[in-house]
């Protein structure tokens, strides 16, 4: 690890100081009468859609679904102090099938849906909590494949019912200062570094440090404008790599996990925490009145 100075949390938020949100409940812990309560208060309900497949040695088969929740109640404990209503919604622990530009070979662990099953169970999720009565849905992503398949079954639910349906993907959001909270300066993704930081500061006890191992690609370096995938805020879907990109691949995992630190986990959850706050602000101040929808 550098030598560099830790960076100070940098969100644009203006909410006061939050309640613990380890105390803020997941819907599974909740009773019928405490979501009754909440559809009466129109509370804003954030539903994480999260997966079950390998991150190396080092992290759990279920790092995004639990950085989902985690990110979800840090929000939702923002949202409280700000006197939104809010809650945590469930959870979907598995997610389509990963990119063959992420991980080319098959590893143990990993439970997936194709994309259409995939947004069959999104759907049916997002009509039951909307014929409860919530009005206002947040899929929040923490699956890459996830990111289209949730942007059309959000376009359905608002064409076909009452409900507002809006999607967040946090990586394009935060993107713009992420990078000043890692330490490597090659590329870093699925398992890497700032995932890692972020699972110590959820559950360091599921983390395997003394099994983390860097891994970096070989990409080539007369890359196009926006050859990026688009969930990452790019213009390019490319979904192959061609060798030697994958040269010495085997851990499953891109990035540098032995740099991380809880510390710096932390940072990036108020960075993650602080935009999401920041969309949903802006949302609630706008109208309720959708009579234009298409129904």
């Amino acid at each position: 690890m550098t030598g560099s100075s830790t960076p100070t949390s940098d969100t644009t938020t203006t909410s006061t100081s939050a309640p613990d949100h380890r105390m803020v409940p997941y819907f599974d812990e909740m009773t019928s009468i405490e979501v009754g309560k909440a559809i009466e208060d129109n509370a804003v309900i954030l539903i994480s859609l999260g997966a079950t497949e390998q991150h190396g040695g080092h992290l759990p088969l279920g790092a995004d679904t639990m950085q989902g929740i985690e990110l979800a109640r840090r929000t939702v404990a923002k949202l409280h102090a700000e006197g939104h209503p809010a809650i945590v919604g469930p959870a979907i622990p598995f997610g389509p099938r990963g990119f063959l530009s992420e991980t080319p070979i098959k590893l143990p662990g990993n439970v997936n849906f194709s994309a259409q099953t995939f947004m069959l169970v999104l759907e049916e999720i997002g009509r039951e909590i909307i014929e409860q009565g919530f009005r206002r849905l947040y899929f929040l992503g923490f699956h890459a494949e996830s990111d289209a398949p949730m942007q059309i079954v959000a376009k359905k639910l608002c064409e076909t019912t009452e409900a507002n349906v809006v999607t967040l993907n946090w990586l394009v959001g935060a993107r713009p200062r992420y990078s000043k909270y890692m330490e490597a300066k090659a590329q870093d993704g699925h398992g890497g570094e700032g995932e890692t930081c972020r699972m110590l500061a959820t559950a360091p006890h599921l983390c395997r440090m003394h099994l983390a191992e860097p891994w970096h690609p070989t990409p080539r370096d007369d890359r196009p404008d926006a050859d990026n995938l688009p969930y990452l805020g790019g213009g390019v879907g490319r979904y192959k790599m061609a060798e030697p990109y994958f040269e010495g691949f085997k851990s499953g995992i891109t990035g540098d996990p032995q740099l991380a630190t809880a510390e710096r986990g932390e940072l990036v959850y108020d960075l993650m925490t602080g935009w999401l706050v920041d969309v949903i602000r802006h949302d609630l101040s706008g109208t309720e009145d959708y009579s234009r929808a298409e129904l």
